[in-house]
């Protein structure tokens, strides 16, 4: 059985809920309770609302597009801006039921409609809620940084001073915040609230039998998926390959690529086992039989040392429905190890750190996916709003997701993976550090050596150079003394000749990858 639910906030109703209401009147027409049924059947139709709220989406974004490519941005800068921008707005609205800011659940409209307050009292000047207010919110009061601006009065000052500090990455300067400078003017801030406020924004994805009306992250990723196909002048090709996969979908593939890793790891268990747990509402057999053969820790450690790594991650789909079933084995595993209990958020928040990797050529699918997973996370969260301010909520996801294309593992032609090749031990103690850095990085711990992903970028890159020139030094001396022969080695004729033309051609071969890493370089 599969439930719809419309959740209606009976104060504050939004306009889309209202409609759906009055989709569901029942007419004189309506003669039979089919027709009722179908009249209902249509009004909790998500894939409607989704539709919609896609139209909706796209008027506004390529709106705002056009306001900065006017001012002389590039069309790719500008269409990565505005992204950004939707995405940090509609943050706020999947965040508010939190009440982080002021206990007020529609912060953001409120915020907007206090500066459109100020402007006609002349407290401040127009077309400045872009740089004098939300970049404030974005940059300052998100990242414990905030600063007393005269111009917002006590009740607004208060509210960003205790701000949450959210920090990961969504709300952190980037090269977008530093090299960007536009001014979006209030008529488009209008067509942008008006937009957002008839939706209900709800932070939970939903369940593959349980269905709730209203925006959530799952249809953002949808609507980033088809913007992606109509915007076909950013990128280099028309037909990009991009399909939505169904939440039900998405389930049952993590689930069953589950089943084949754990019982690859642990072949004395019955594939059979492995899913009457991962797939039966009712698990008790299988947890039977697991408690009889003490086999809890060792699915433990097996979870433990799981990578998963979507190489074309999309909108997320597949990574967050990893997180929601590894989830969900881990609590059931805990319920059967005492003392290994741990709240949701902190178990969600070192999934993604142990297990979990994306990869995709768009810069958008990235987008996507980190805010998918930020929310999965926020929604766990049952901090206090004081612990909230001393300690950076979300994780940083630079590392964990990454744009490029999976599918090329090779520079100049050259096999750049290092699994597999002869490393250097010192290039494997400098892995080993920048390791731990990395999850320093990811945690926002203030011990990091490296303060942002440029940083660590450039180290990798610095690794990677080295090993490239220990590489051509150690093809170098095989060049050179690869080709001689032993002194004790007897030239037998044709063998001897035979194993002349072997080393020569491997003598050829060597100088050829010695150019080919020298171009890298």
């Amino acid at each position: 059985m599969k439930i719809t639910q419309l959740v209606i906030d009976r104060e504050n109703p939004f306009r889309t809920d209202l409609e759906i209401l009055l989709d569901l009147q029942v007419k004189v027409e309506d003669k039979t309770s089919r027709d009722i049924w179908r009249k209902w059947q249509e009004a909790f139709n998500r894939e409607r609302v989704t539709e919609r709220f896609f139209e909706d989406y796209k008027k506004v974004f390529f709106a705002i597009r056009n306001a900065v490519k006017n001012q002389g941005i590039s069309i790719r800068q500008a269409h990565e801006f505005s992204l950004q921008l939707l995405n940090r707005l509609m943050f706020n609205y999947f965040i508010a039921k939190k009440r982080w800011l002021g206990n007020n659940p529609r912060f953001v409209s409120w915020f907007w409609e206090e500066y459109k307050r100020s402007k006609r009292q002349g407290k401040v000047k127009p077309d400045t809620f872009f740089s004098e207010w939300l970049q404030v919110l974005f940059l300052e009061a998100f990242n414990n940084k905030f600063i007393y601006r005269s111009y917002f009065g006590e009740e607004i000052n208060h509210i960003l001073r205790m701000a949450p500090y959210l920090n990961g990455g969504l709300f952190k300067e980037n090269e977008l915040d530093r090299t960007i400078d536009v001014q979006l003017n209030d008529d488009l801030f209008e067509q942008i609230f008006n937009f957002l406020n008839k939706y209900n924004f709800t932070i939970r994805e939903d369940l593959p039998l349980e269905v709730e009306v209203a925006v959530d992250p799952e249809m953002l990723g949808y609507v980033y998926e088809s913007l992606a196909n109509v915007a076909e002048e950013i990128y280099d090709r028309q037909d990009l390959g991009i399909f939505y996969t169904p939440r039900v979908e998405v389930d049952f593939m993590c689930r069953r690529s589950l089943v084949e890793y754990l019982h690859a790891n642990i072949p004395d268990v019955e594939k059979d086992i492995w899913y009457h747990l991962l797939f039966d509402e009712n698990k008790t057999a299988a947890e039977k039989y697991l408690t009889a053969n003490n086999l809890w820790g060792t699915l433990e450690e097996k979870l433990d040392a799981l990578r998963v790594i979507d190489p074309a991650c999309g909108s997320g789909a597949f990574l967050v429905g990893m997180l929601l079933v590894l989830t969900e084995l881990y609590r059931l595993v805990y319920r059967h190890l005492p003392g290994r209990e741990i709240d949701v958020f902190n178990l969600k928040k070192r999934i993604i750190q142990n297990s979990l990797y994306g990869v995709d050529v768009m810069p958008w699918a990235v987008h996507s996916t980190e805010l998918r997973l930020w929310l999965q996370l926020v929604v766990e969260s049952e901090m206090e709003l004081g612990e909230l301010k001393k300690n950076p909520l979300l994780p940083n996801f630079n590392l964990k997701l990454r744009v490029g294309d999976s599918l090329v593992q090779e520079l100049g032609g050259v096999d750049l993976r290092v699994r597999g090749k002869d490393m250097p031990s010192e290039i494997k103690g400098r892995l080993t550090k920048l390791a731990r850095e990395k999850e320093k990085f990811y945690l926002n711990d203030s011990t990091c050596k490296f303060k942002n992903p440029q940083a660590m970028l450039e180290e990798e890159v610095r690794i990677y150079r080295d090993f490239i020139r220990q590489r051509i030094s150690q093809l170098g001396q095989w060049e050179k003394h690869g080709t001689q022969p032993s002194m004790f080695e007897t030239d037998n004729g044709s063998n001897g000749n035979k194993r002349n033309r072997q080393l020569e051609q491997q003598k050829q071969n060597a100088q050829k990858e010695i150019a080919q890493l020298k171009d890298i370089l």
